[in-house]
């Protein structure tokens, strides 16, 4: 179960904060919660590998711990979320 909380923490990241973003960066169309998931998902598992490859820990500026991590995990899946958001409303047009 522990190795699925930061994916279901990316997911709802990206489900939540996804579309925010998006619409802030100026993405068009509607992402719906099941894109947002999936989004969330793929866009935090690659921000988390992009991370890790440029030794940038987003937990540990926060002060480290599990709830830090937790937090890290859903900014993560929403940053994720929101570019996944904004390319395919780019590409949507």
């Amino acid at each position: 179960m522990q190795d699925l909380l930061p994916l279901l923490l990316n997911g709802v990241g990206g489900a939540v904060l996804g579309p925010v973003l998006m619409k802030l960066t100026g993405g068009k169309g509607s992402l719906g919660t099941i894109m947002g998931l999936v989004g969330g998902v793929l866009g935090g598992v690659g921000v988390g590998q992009a991370s890790d490859l440029a030794n940038f820990d987003l937990a540990s500026l926060m002060g480290g711990g599990d709830l830090m991590r937790a937090v890290a995990n859903l900014i993560e899946g929403g940053v994720g979320g929101g570019i996944l958001g904004v390319l395919a409303g780019k590409l949507a047009k």
